[in-house]
């Protein structure tokens, strides 16, 4: 592979220069014979390596794979303008895995909308279908909780099925508070959601 520091460069302009105009450049262990000559080339060799480093630079931001810094977030503006933007802290790695999800989502299933609720509140919440049979389970008592499923009355967690409201779900959003959940976090489950689906969002301090 080619030499592209400076020295590097100092040499390929010096190897052109006629023979015989200066002394060789010096061997191994050998002292400079024309260190002003030298001096010269090391600074146009400066140059050319700053100018080679730039270049390589330049060609890693021309693919998402490769960018880094402030090309990964102008990048993100030119496709998602202000809808999807840097975390603060978010590192190059974590920042690019978003924008590819962005640019290839996956839409319209169960598991887009648990991964929108877990990259908008940091952590996973909890998605309930009143027709998942996995999420209601039947009704049982104390006495005999393992009827439904091991939910009943005066378990923890019961959920009411229903048979008559399709296309329906509940998000509990575990953010620690009770607050109305955030404008953005509701446009991002909508966005992943099939068209004629409700979703029901709440915030709530932890999932039961």
């Amino acid at each position: 592979m080619a030499d592209t520091t400076r020295n590097g460069f100092a040499l390929r302009i010096r190897a052109l220069l006629p023979t015989g105009w200066f002394p060789a450049p010096p061997g191994s262990g050998e002292s400079e014979q024309a260190p002003v000559l030298n001096a010269l080339l090391q600074g146009f060799g400066s140059v050319f390596a700053w100018v080679w480093n730039l270049l390589t630079g330049t060609r890693d931001q021309t693919r998402l794979a490769t960018m880094t810094g402030a090309f990964l977030d102008m990048f993100a503006a030119d496709f998602f303008g202000a809808t999807l933007t840097r975390k603060t802290g978010e590192s190059d790695d974590t920042f690019r895995a978003r924008i590819e999800e962005a640019l290839f989502p996956s839409l319209g299933t169960r598991p887009d909308v648990v991964n929108v609720m877990a990259d908008e509140v940091g952590t996973s919440g909890r998605v309930i279908e009143p027709r998942n049979a996995t999420d209601c389970k039947g009704l049982g008592t104390l006495a005999s909780p393992a009827t439904g499923g091991g939910y009943g009355y005066g378990v923890t967690a019961l959920r009411y099925g229903s048979r008559g409201v399709p296309f329906q779900l509940f998000a509990q959003l575990p953010t620690g508070d009770t607050n109305p959940p955030a404008t953005r976090t509701l446009t991002q489950i909508a966005a992943v959601m099939p068209a004629g689906m409700i979703a029901w969002a709440q915030d709530v301090e932890k999932t039961d």
